[in-house]
């Protein structure tokens, strides 16, 4: 156990948090915190917000027939109510757009009626107008749900059509607006990348700086010298848990003030936002997130504990990791992250690639062991 301390203290040195802080400190302000500090993005995002929060509240986190008669006996009631304000507007009048649908079907090629309508919604930030064509939108997705399904199933590949299939038997239709998921896809998408960037950090130099001064020499003249690959192989991994732990906590503190715990409970198919293998719900959806983070994490680690184990130096073994990191970031990520239910990617793909990634690095770390044991002390 003392060993295992020991070790687990050569790799967390104030040094390497300093360059995590900074890295960390880095991606946050560079791609984190517009998701944050930003959300919802303007308008009509701060509309379909609200609207969304309305609805979870009025009808759950499902919608039948006759709760989306009642959704568009609201939307018909602030019909009447912008059409009494715009008859109140004498500008508006003489511009002969005194209801609602005069006002939404106008000359845009018109410069002086185009100027009105941006002054209403830009200017006067009128909150009616913004909602109204919100709540129009989803109407729209939902008198066409049958349709954008039929749609879908008419164009699936062969292995798509079943799960269309299902969806439609089920009537898995889509109800909600997708900023809160579209906006959490984008956040967990520049965290799992962040926490890449820090376990490959973190862990890389785990055994190439035991041999750059040459401490194996000593290592293997002891008693427990060899077996000591073992124990940083454990320090290494404990380590990355407590590291992607201390980040998540830190960067799910930050997700928490965009205020989106009342839609956890809301199925991620009901989103307008692609279809899905599965039917979590959107909190169920977060915590696979999380789940894939903690694997994806674990197998960086590994690999780069099979790396430092066998480059001579810190330039190769940057060298040999940026392709990696490259290609998980600027392509693996998409698809055993944000996307790694979604139905356009073929079901096996993200599991095989868990699967097969971690059983050979757990194949390379044990060849190293096993190397480690038969090495020769004047190596």
């Amino acid at each position: 156990m003392q060993i295992l301390w020991n070790e687990l203290k050569k790799i967390m040195t104030w040094k390497i948090f300093v360059l995590l802080f900074i890295v960390n400190a880095i991606m946050y302000y560079m791609f984190i915190q517009f998701d944050i500090e930003h959300f919802p993005n303007g308008r009509p995002a701060l509309d379909s917000y609200n609207i969304g929060i309305e609805m979870i509240e009025k009808y759950g986190t499902h919608m039948d027939e006759f709760e989306f008669a009642d959704f568009k006996k609201t939307y018909d009631m602030q019909v009447e109510e912008i059409n009494e304000f715009l008859q109140t507007r004498s500008d508006f009048v003489e511009a002969g757009m005194e209801t609602y649908t005069e006002l939404r079907n106008f000359d845009r090629e018109n410069e002086e009626l185009s100027a009105l309508y941006s002054n209403l919604l830009f200017v006067e930030n009128n909150d009616l107008v913004w909602e109204l064509q919100e709540r129009e939108r989803l109407i729209g997705f939902y008198e066409r749900k049958e349709e954008i399904l039929g749609n879908y199933l008419k164009n699936a590949e062969p292995w798509q059509k079943e799960r269309y299939f299902e969806m439609v038997e089920k009537g898995l239709y889509q109800v909600y607006s997708e900023v809160v998921i579209s906006n959490f896809k984008t956040f967990i998408l520049s965290v799992a990348i962040t926490i890449v960037i820090s376990v490959v950090i973190f862990i890389s130099p785990i055994f190439l700086k035991d041999r750059m001064v040459q401490l194996h020499f000593i290592q293997y003249a002891s008693k427990k010298g060899r077996s000591l690959y073992k124990t940083k192989v454990l320090a290494g991994f404990i380590s990355t848990l407590l590291l992607i732990t201390t980040l998540l906590i830190v960067y799910l503190s930050f997700y928490s003030l965009n205020n989106t715990s009342m839609y956890f409970g809301v199925p991620v198919h009901m989103f307008i936002s692609g279809f899905n293998w599965y039917d979590p719900t959107f909190g169920q959806f977060i915590v696979l997130n999380i789940v894939a983070i903690y694997v994806l994490g674990l197998i960086m680690a590994l690999l780069a504990m099979v790396f430092s184990s066998v480059v001579p130096n810190y330039i190769v073994l940057i060298g040999v990791q940026i392709p990696i990191i490259v290609g998980v970031i600027g392509y693996g990520l998409l698809y055993l992250i944000t996307n790694i239910i979604a139905i356009w990617i073929p079901q096996s793909v993200a599991p095989t690639a868990y699967t097969s990634t971690l059983l050979i690095g757990i194949g390379l770390l044990m060849y190293m062991w096993k190397r480690e044991k038969n090495r020769n002390i004047l190596e």
